[in-house]
Parts: C-alpha cells; structure tokens; sequence
C-alpha cells in the first residue's frame, strides 16, 4: 500500500528500515519551506512522527510487523531546517506490551542536526483498512 493523501504529498524517501530502526528522508521544495526558506515546523515534525512510526511499527505500510498509533510526541527544534534535503533517523529506545519509546534525530543535507524527538506509540488493534495479513483469519488460509 503505497502512502496516500499528506504522506503521499509529503514524498518521503524510505532510506532504510529494520525491526526496530527506520531512516526516512523528504527534499525541501518550495511547498515545504516558509517565507525565510526554512523547513516548516510541521513539515519537520510530520518527518519525526512518520520516522518514529515506521521504527516503531517495524517498517513502513508495506513492510510492518506491528501496528502501533502515536500517543505521544516531543520536538526539539535545534536549527533552522536550511538545505535541499532532511533526515531522521529514528530508532527504539524500549518496547514494552503496550507502548513503544521511540528516539530521532533530524539532520539537514549540510549536516546541521535541526531536530531531536521523543515519542511513544501504543500498540493498536487491527483496523479494516489494515494489509490482509493483519485482518482476522489470515493464517487460517
């Protein structure tokens, strides 16, 4: 399942993603920047909780092990998100039963770290809109 609606318009790059690590990147064109050419807060922060959600989840809408929901999120803004290009680099702190901490780092192309984060995401049910290998039954086939 491909991202749609804001990820989709967000054209994120999934760099690399493993159990427990994910590395996700998005180009700073004009729509993302604000009037000085910085990366917006939002645009910033939609790049920590998506990254943090892909580490925490196991991979991204295609490739999770887990469904997980973002119950919590804190950013640090550090620098102006200035260059072409963002990346965060998002990695498990601890998984419990439940709630999952997830840490990340937001570095620009010209290697300026602009944003750390903390988030917890909770483990969820399956929802209908889910892959078919989440749904009821599907090692029954």
């Amino acid at each position: 399942m491909p991202d749609v609606g804001f990820r989709k318009w967000l054209d994120l790059t999934y760099d690399e993603m493993t159990d427990d690590y994910a590395v996700v990147s998005i180009d700073l064109d004009g729509d993302k920047v604000n009037v000085r050419g910085v990366g917006h807060g939002g645009v910033v922060a939609s790049l920590i909780d998506i990254a943090m959600g892909t580490a925490a989840g196991g991979g991204n809408y295609d490739t999770r092990k887990r469904l997980v929901a973002t119950q919590e999120l804190k950013v640090n803004y550090l620098a102006p998100a200035k260059g072409a290009r963002l990346t965060a680099r998002a990695d498990i702190v601890r998984a419990g039963g439940r709630a999952i901490v997830v840490r990340c780092d937001v570095t620009t192309d010209l290697g300026v770290l602009c944003a750390t984060a903390l988030g917890t995401f909770m483990t969820r049910r399956v929802a209908s809109g889910d892959p078919a290998r989440f749904q009821p039954g599907a090692d029954d086939a």
